[in-house]
């Protein structure tokens, strides 16, 4: 396991290569995805500060300086990946918002955070089995997240146990709707995903709802990945179309 041994520094930009190339490659949008302070402190040891919100807050410092700049490369959305906030529901709201607060110091672009049960480890996928028929733990959090400066929050909901109607509880924020499985080959139709999004209409704002995956896909085979974001792009036409909103 990696440990912190001593004060901790920034050498210099990590991402800024990888971001200056996707901005000179669109003119479209962009969004890159850096780890939350409360997830890397999970990750790691600490032999240095003896305070697990101490040394979260200095994370939250660098990830500020990472983020600031790429901002400054034109980054129009910067996401904090946090799973974590689903094991530590007190520390969320006592320090692990603030932990995000300073990480988005300064920004001015659009700032999100996402949120899961976490995949592929068999630790996880047991963990999940015990929850029972509903997982309820965003209803803890997610009052203090409408409660944050973050503007988007990200989760899964195709294929979770997540009750839709917890969604209400994020008044005022976008959701970021998982309607891709990212833990199963299979590619979902776009009438899959379609279903998902009416479902989070329901007590979602249309203008509000934006269409996502559970989590990330790397560990996906290309072509499997690349056919369930065609999935995911023609079901958001779908439901884009009943509500007439396709022009």
């Amino acid at each position: 396991m990696p440990t912190v041994t001593a004060t901790l520094k920034r050498k210099g930009p990590v991402h800024k290569t990888e971001a200056a190339l996707a901005r000179a490659h669109t003119g479209r949008k962009l969004k890159f995805t850096l780890p939350g302070p409360m997830t890397i402190i999970d990750t790691i040891a600490d032999e240095h500060y003896g305070d697990r919100i101490a040394m979260a807050m200095r994370f939250a410092e660098l990830l500020n300086e990472e983020a600031l700049e790429l901002q400054a490369l034109g980054i129009d959305v910067i996401q904090f990946d946090e799973p974590a906030f689903n094991v530590y529901m007190d520390e969320v709201k006592e320090w692990g918002i603030p932990a995000l607060h300073r990480a988005c110091q300064g920004l001015t672009c659009k700032t999100a955070v996402h949120i899961c049960y976490g995949y592929g480890i068999k630790a996880n996928i047991e963990w999940k089995a015990s929850l029972g028929s509903e997982w309820r733990q965003y209803e803890e959090i997610f009052p203090a997240l409408a409660g944050s400066r973050i503007d988007q929050v990200s989760l899964e909901c195709i294929n979770s146990r997540v009750p839709t109607s917890l969604l209400a509880l994020l008044e005022g924020k976008d959701v970021l709707l998982g309607a891709i499985d990212v833990a199963s080959d299979t590619v979902e139709t776009p009438e899959e995903v379609a279903a998902t999004l009416r479902r989070a209409l329901h007590v979602v704002p249309v203008e509000r709802l934006q269409a996502c995956t559970n989590c990330g896909m790397a560990p996906l085979d290309r072509r499997v990945a690349n056919g369930k974001l065609e999935a995911l792009a023609a079901g958001a036409a779908l439901v884009r179309k009943e509500l007439g909103r396709d022009r």
